[in-house]
């Protein structure tokens, strides 16, 4: 495995836009959500709504000169329980601990990730379902909860902008504002920092390291952090839901960003590179990639069916978007024994009709979701 910032390094598209970096999110670990989703136990049903989180505000804890922890930030969930996106469910969490309390879908729905779907066209990237890359999404979460918020993509070789980090990260913890990083317990999925010490140790919570319930000490350095800033007075409520549906409608009819086409092309890009696979290093994106596109869905379909009744009449067109992602939602499930693991070809490419199945499963589940956008622009 590359060491992240080396990834970063030559992964990032000019650090000018560092919400358009390519990360690899997924190295290890990902076996198990797979056996899992094989298993039949790949989230909640999209019919169900979410249960709510138990939000408990944090205490600051000073347990000696220089280290402060913060006490209270609920149980990251892992995965194939629903919460697929790492980002999102961490921001879940830290909001909750802050009195914000926001569900996942929510957040996943006004940010555009329950729609977008993108794949980079020049290689494989288990970063196309990342919020901060390629047609990234904090701008929009962020401004429809009334949030100010710091993006910071910093090399641990940048000296000064690395204790400028540090300082910063312990100035938001000293407040009692967790930090949302990436790669901090890895492999490199989004965690939350809780704590810091004087050895210049941080404390965090991940999907990995048995750190989902209970503070660990960070074994990477960040390759992204965002800090959560100032409240502003968020936008109406019936503002933010249009916004939210007029974005899923672009995500899908945008063309391009960056490396990463969108939408439809995004799907027919995907066909065409799972054409050209000649060797098994496909494997691991193409499965995560997959992976969270059955869990965006499952969000959409609990979004719009919880928003619905505030459109009124009009909410019938977005309980039937509903209708047309829970049908693609149970296409890409019951042929998800399509999508191969790695460990089940650890020395060779799977069967060219394997991938054939697959292309065919993708190619349906576009159309159904341009039948899904079609009732999304009636609702506006």
């Amino acid at each position: 495995m590359t060491p992240p910032c080396d990834q970063l390094s030559q992964r990032t598209d000019a650090r000018v836009a560092a919400a358009h970096y390519s990360r690899g999110i997924r190295s290890l670990g990902i076996g198990a959500l797979l056996s899992c989703l094989l298993a039949g136990c790949g989230g909640p049903d999209p019919e169900q709504p979410m249960p709510d989180i138990e939000h408990a505000r944090l205490t600051r804890i000073s347990e000696q000169p220089g280290a402060v922890r913060l006490d209270g930030l609920g149980a990251i969930r892992g995965f194939a329980r629903g919460r697929d996106c790492t980002f999102m469910h961490c921001l879940e969490l830290v909001l909750g601990s802050m009195g914000r309390p926001i569900s996942y879908d929510e957040l996943m729905g006004m940010s555009g990730m329950a729609f977008r779907t993108q794949f980079r066209v020049d290689r494989w990237d288990v970063g196309n379902p990342d919020p901060i890359v390629g047609e990234a999404c904090l701008d929009a979460v962020f401004s429809s909860i009334g949030m100010q918020y710091d993006l910071r993509v910093v090399r641990r070789d940048e000296l000064s902008e690395a204790a400028a980090l540090r300082g910063d990260i312990a100035k938001s913890i000293d407040r009692a504002v967790p930090v949302l990083a990436a790669n901090i317990i890895r492999p490199e999925d989004w965690g939350v920092i809780v704590g810091y010490r004087a050895d210049q140790q941080w404390l965090c919570r991940s999907y990995n390291g048995g750190a989902m319930d209970r503070d660990r000490v960070a074994d990477g350095w960040p390759t992204a952090v965002v800090l959560i800033g100032k409240r502003l007075p968020p936008p109406a409520r019936r503002d933010v839901l249009n916004a939210a549906i007029r974005r899923a409608v672009e995500l899908f009819q945008r063309r391009q960003a960056g490396r990463y086409v969108l939408g439809s092309r995004a799907f027919d890009a995907w066909c065409q590179e799972l054409r050209r696979v000649d060797d098994r290093t496909y494997l691991h994106s193409n499965a995560w990639t997959y992976v969270c596109l059955m869990d965006a869905r499952a969000a959409a379909v609990r979004f719009l069916r919880g928003i619905a009744p505030e459109f009124g009449a009009q909410g019938e067109h977005l309980n039937a978007a509903a209708d047309f992602y829970d049908q693609e939602l149970q296409l890409l499930r019951a042929n998800y024994k399509y999508v191969p693991a790695e460990r089940d070809f650890p020395n060779s490419t799977p069967p060219p009709e394997m991938r054939e199945r697959q292309i065919d499963v993708l190619l349906r589940a576009r159309a159904i979701e341009q039948k899904a956008v079609d009732e999304m622009q009636k609702a506006l």
